[in-house]
């Protein structure tokens, strides 16, 4: 039995007693990186390791027990937590409940009975935690590939105070592009799941992953059947849901021709960015796109564009900043520059652009792009 993901656990052992038992159930959960402190460290733990689920072990709830479930939640108020105890009485465990617990474990503990709470804990966390964030082509051609890709990989190269598990996740099936790009094209053969999407859990997710050297993960397949496919959009949706539990942050290379989990996948990302080019018709097209995202997600949802190719001239681009202020209205848009030399090198030689070079106009335009995204969710 392992835990759904990577995950980051907190043990706090403040009665004195040995919390080996506890750690060996942790270290039989699999997939968790725990670390194991005293009531003195706890503050600095909490604020340094950020983790997906503490669990606290005490004898008994006093006077010394509340105050350190008080600090637990001034610091970390949404964070799951599971409390192990001898048993409490009536009264100590309604007072031990206002503290918002993911659950509690009489000692001596089960293994199957804690094992399963802390997955269950872990997954809680994370599905409240984790990010997702959608490129959207709004043409063939306006290279949102290339763009989902440098945001992957620009994301796990020190852009977040806290080292991040990014993945990018090709949802463009009919050509499984990322891969090629990147030449980490996967043998493994998909069709054989789209018959069956009832099989894909944390374990699937596992061995179809694929690592960049640069530190994110990838999943990126050619199966343009599943787009007709029977199981087509169940298979899509809980690969999204599989894949989105295992990372802090998602990237999603969307398509830009119709599919029918399209609305599906909208409705469940955190950022929204449309890729198009500076010409009226990719442009009508990125409108019509914005309109589509706020019938799913309604008129406040933030919406990004990003008008990529663009190139310098000496009397100014065909379409200027305040002509494309009226056609968009109120949706901000950024420039990223046209680099072929760039582009070309990166595809030819199968690696991410930062490759090529790191202090390409591109990359530093797009990294403040991602700053202004604000793909970190703001604390309360």
């Amino acid at each position: 039995m392992n835990i759904a993901s990577p995950s980051r656990i907190l043990l706090a052992a403040i009665s004195g007693k040995s919390v080996r038992d506890i750690e060996v159930l942790i270290e039989k959960a699999g997939r968790a990186r725990y670390r194991t402190v005293g009531a003195e460290e706890l503050e600095t733990a909490l604020n340094e390791e950020q983790p997906d689920v503490v669990v606290l072990e005490i004898e008994t709830l006093g006077e010394r027990e509340t105050a350190v479930l008080n600090e637990i939640r001034a610091i970390a108020p949404d964070t799951a937590l599971i409390v192990t105890s001898e048993a409490l009485s009536p009264s100590d465990m309604r007072a031990l409940l206002r503290f918002n617990l993911h659950d509690w474990l009489a000692n001596p503990l089960e293994d199957d009975e804690f094992i399963g709470s802390l997955q269950r804990a872990v997954r809680a966390g994370k599905t409240n935690r984790n990010r997702v964030h959608a490129v959207i082509s709004a043409v063939g051609g306006a290279g949102a590939t290339t763009v989902a890709i440098s945001m992957a990989d620009i994301a796990v190269q020190g852009f977040f105070k806290r080292k991040q598990d990014v993945a990018l996740f090709d949802l463009d099936f009919s050509l499984g592009n990322c891969a090629h790009m990147l030449n980490m094209v996967s043998s493994f053969n998909m069709g054989h799941v789209a018959a069956n999407p009832s099989r894909i859990d944390s374990e699937f997710i596992s061995v179809i992953r694929r690592e960049h050297d640069n530190g994110f993960s990838l999943y990126s397949f050619k199966l343009p059947t599943l787009n007709t496919e029977m199981n087509g959009y169940e298979m899509v949706l809980r690969l999204l849901d599989a894949v989105s539990m295992e990372h802090d942050h998602t990237i999603l290379d969307i398509p830009y021709y119709e599919t029918e989990w399209k609305d599906d996948v909208i409705a469940a990302v955190n950022t929204v960015t449309i890729v198009t080019e500076l010409n009226l018709a990719s442009i009508k097209h990125a409108i019509d796109l914005v309109e589509r995202v706020r019938d799913v997600r309604g008129k406040t949802f933030p919406i990004n564009v990003i008008i990529n190719k663009t190139e310098g001239s000496l009397f100014g681009p065909r379409i200027g900043k305040k002509r494309l202020e009226e056609l968009f209205e109120k949706v901000p848009f950024t420039f990223l520059p046209a680099d072929n030399s760039l582009f070309g090198e990166a595809v030819d030689r199968g690696v991410a652009p930062s490759e090529v070079s790191k202090r390409a106009k591109f990359l530093k335009d797009l990294r403040k792009y991602m700053r202004d995204l604000e793909m970190e969710e703001k604390p309360a």
